[in-house]
């Protein structure tokens, strides 16, 4: 990736992408004020920030939530049913889940009277 431009490779950048974004020709935003270009394209650079920040951070939240369904599954499924509140989806989605976690619960409970008797 290049680091440096000149001053006209940097001018077309700046027109081109902008072009792109707007949805214009080149030779129309060529024609607007420079200043104007560069302050749309600045504006639209900080907007790729911000969303490339936004998807690095649902990512790490990916991350989280896989390590924890790995180590702590329980946790995880509260975190879901907390979602699935949070979002409104009271309906047959969070009916299901609450049998699924219910389910669960009942197999853990039952293994542990399993492993008790064992003992």
């Amino acid at each position: 990736m290049r680091t440096t431009w000149s001053a006209a490779e940097y001018v077309a950048r700046v027109l081109v992408q902008t072009a792109q974004a707007t949805g214009q020709s080149v030779r129309t935003v060529a024609a607007e004020s420079f200043a104007l270009t560069l302050w749309t394209w600045g504006e639209l650079q900080q907007l790729h920030r911000e969303a490339a920040v936004e998807r690095m951070g649902e990512r790490t939240d990916l991350a989280g939530l896989i390590a924890v369904g790995f180590h702590e599954p329980a946790k995880l499924q509260k975190a879901e049913l907390r979602y699935l509140s949070a979002a409104g989806q009271l309906t047959t989605m969070l009916d299901q889940t609450r049998e699924r976690l219910l389910a669960v619960a009942a197999a853990a409970a039952a293994a542990q009277a399993h492993a008790a008797q064992g003992a």
